[in-house]
């Protein structure tokens, strides 16, 4: 791990005057990685990023241990549910993310955010890079991002 490497969160955080506390950890690369966080899954935000036609970025995250429902994500949207396409790695690294370290913590206008309701507390995060996870509360990350969308990401739908 390379600890000269500061995640971009960091910089989007002390610009908003939002408390945040960083946790180094192996890096984190999949679902089944999780463990290796040392981190408590319950209380985590997992964030999947989206590329939609009209060239939009998307971060949807929903509680760590929940499933997201394709169909419910689209509607808040305002799009097909097949307009919703996994976001490139050079997509997220223009935003100074890394496949492994995606969060929510983005304040870029051209990205949209979408918050599960079900997200609340304090939470763990990406933070960018795999390797750091960042702990937030749940109503500083929509606060960063103004346009940010909530809604029920993971209930019964079509999803």
């Amino acid at each position: 791990m390379n600890s000269a490497r500061v995640p971009m969160a960091v910089a989007v955080l002390d610009r908003a005057g939002v408390a945040y506390r960083l946790h180094h950890h192996p890096p984190v690369r999949t679902e089944s990685d999780l463990h290796l966080t040392g981190l408590d899954v319950e209380t985590s935000a997992k964030t999947l990023a989206f590329c939609l036609p009209d060239d939009r970025l998307v971060l949807a995250a929903i509680p760590g241990p929940a499933r997201l429902r394709y169909g419910n994500l689209a509607r808040l949207l305002g799009v097909p549910r097949s307009a919703l396409r996994s976001a490139a790695p050079d997509r997220l690294a223009a935003l100074g993310m890394e496949p492994g370290g995606v969060g929510p913590v983005c304040d870029d206008p051209a990205v949209q955010l979408v918050l599960d309701s079900r997200l609340t507390g304090t939470l763990f995060c990406g933070s960018g890079l795999p390797e750091i996870s960042v702990e937030v509360a749940a109503e500083d990350l929509a606060l960063l991002s103004p346009g940010a969308l909530v809604g029920d990401l993971c209930g019964d739908g079509d999803g």
